[in-house]
């Protein structure tokens, strides 16, 4: 099961003018090509390059207790960026692990301030969808997904309510960055670039949680 990350189809109402159309329409089809990727290739280049960026993070950090948790979460981030880059798409069981894994990192740790994680999960994911509605009520199509709003409530959990501010941040200038990189480097508009945002949110997640471990 999964959850689009930027949903393909445009869902304009009749009153949006052509450029707006035919941006959502162009955007649609990158998504469409996506599903065609070379997708074992992609699969292993991608998990490479995350593990040896995970691992980096974790040698910075040095030993600590919860190995296996850190991982886990490591592991759930990896997979949901990995699959959304290749289909634009976030798998709703990777988002359901980091979330227990989440959870159980609030429950037992007893430095971790609960209460701000907590009203962080809830403010993150009710923030993005709001943003969602408005982008798409103003361009007629979505530039965030449902499976990037769902993938806020555990990234939250993890890092507070300032923390997410940050991932947030780090999170939009990397995109803004690939985007324009990815545009001069096609010749296309960078407003007619399809790019999913959650390899953007697990990573900047990551570097954010791990710094505050």
């Amino acid at each position: 099961m999964s959850e689009p990350s930027t949903p393909p189809r445009q869902q304009s109402g009749h009153s949006h003018c052509f450029s707006r159309s035919e941006r959502a329409e162009v955007i649609h089809s990158q998504l469409l090509a996506s599903r065609h990727r070379s997708i074992p290739i992609l699969i292993g280049v991608l998990i490479v390059v995350h593990l040896l960026a995970y691992a980096s993070g974790l040698r910075m950090l040095g030993p600590w207790t919860g190995t296996i948790l850190i991982w886990t979460i490591g592991g759930c981030l990896i997979w949901a960026s990995v699959v959304d880059f290749i289909r634009f798409e976030i798998p709703n069981f990777a988002t359901l692990g980091l979330t227990c894994a989440a959870l159980y990192w609030v429950a037992t740790d007893a430095r971790v301030p609960w209460q701000d994680h907590v009203l962080a999960a809830v403010f993150w994911p009710i923030a993005f969808e709001l943003i969602r509605r408005v982008f798409l009520w103003r361009s007629g199509f979505d530039g965030l997904g449902f499976g990037d709003v769902k993938l806020m409530a555990p990234i939250a959990l993890c890092c507070g309510l300032i923390g997410s501010a940050q991932v947030v941040l780090i999170a939009a200038m990397a995109a803004l960055g690939f985007v324009l990189i990815s545009s001069l480097w096609r010749g296309r508009a960078a407003i007619h670039v399809a790019l999913p945002f959650g390899p953007f949110l697990c990573f900047a997640a990551w570097v954010v949680w791990i710094s505050t471990l």
